[in-house]
């Protein structure tokens, strides 16, 4: 069984204000089980039918949660995800904006010390469609069960690759969105090994953009691999030192542009695309089509 499956048997929400539990009952519905809410001052309540604990410890000790989807805000996020870590939790899913840089650090650092993995801060979440989790406020509905992985930056320009998958009939195994910040908990290297083993996955697609080096680094890692990757890289035609978007996506002082991306991925035989439309055509020969 795949670790992202196991991490996720039982999951735990933070945060129990209006887009908590909107996004909580679309993670239900989607087949994620929710086994709980984490509100100070709130324990012993239920919304919709979840317990809700007055902490995150509470909450592991009552339900066995493996994982949280952190609907906090940006003053809290820091407290509340080394409580995850502190509790023992194996993922938090951080969807934040507007997390400052040095707080996003010491949420980290946190989590590495008790072997917690934040995605995010920033996240869109993950999907992980043969299981039916879904953490996070991905569009999962666009995606069937399939055989390709995508790891993306940019969320929104994610939702149109899955569109674009689904359309050619091609199904996905996992999607994670790695959140758009400069300071965030997972990479694109981070999490390839765990892409790598994960039995489902037959090709990649990466959506990255400009500004940092994650692509760059995700390169070095995929070359003699011998995984299908396609690539789409937002920014071409960004202008040095504004930033576009993400925090994240900037080009400063000649690190992170576009054409150095690009190269060090064809170097390492990945396929660049320049639109999402692209990417079917280039995977289509190497995959199954999507059993639905």
């Amino acid at each position: 069984m795949s670790r992202f499956v196991k991490a996720t048997a039982a999951v735990l929400v933070q945060g129990a204000g209006g887009a908590a539990r909107r996004h909580l009952a679309r993670m239900r519905e989607y087949g994620t089980p929710i086994v709980a809410a984490v509100r100070p001052g709130a324990g012993g309540r239920t919304f919709d039918g979840v317990p809700v604990f007055g902490s995150v410890a509470d909450a592991v000790e009552a339900t066995g949660a493996g994982a949280s989807v952190a609907f906090l805000p940006a003053e809290v996020v820091v407290e509340g995800l080394a409580e995850a870590a502190q509790a023992g939790l194996q993922l938090a899913v951080s969807v934040t904006e507007g997390v400052p840089a040095h707080d996003a650090l010491r949420a980290i650092e946190a989590a590495e010390v008790a072997g917690m993995r934040i995605l995010g801060p920033n996240s869109p979440g993950m999907v992980l469609p043969h299981a039916r989790r879904l953490l996070g406020f991905l569009p999962a509905q666009l995606v069937a069960p399939g055989p390709v992985a995508i790891l993306a930056r940019s969320g929104t320009l994610s939702y149109e690759v899955a569109l674009e998958l689904a359309r050619a009939g091609l199904g996905v195994a996992l999607w994670m969105g790695i959140g758009g910040d400069a300071i965030k908990g997972s990479t694109f290297a981070g999490l390839l090994p765990l892409v790598l083993d994960e039995p489902t996955v037959e090709a990649l697609v990466l959506v990255g953009e400009i500004g940092g080096c994650d692509e760059e680094e995700a390169a070095a890692l995929l070359a003699g691999t011998g995984l299908p990757t396609v690539a789409l890289v937002a920014g071409r035609h960004a202008p040095s030192g504004v930033s576009l978007g993400h925090a994240g996506a900037i080009v400063d002082g000649g690190v992170g542009g576009y054409e150095d991306k690009v190269a060090a991925l064809e170097a390492a035989g990945v396929a660049v695309v320049d639109r999402p439309s692209a990417i079917p055509g280039r995977l289509s020969s190497v995959l199954t089509r999507v059993n639905r």
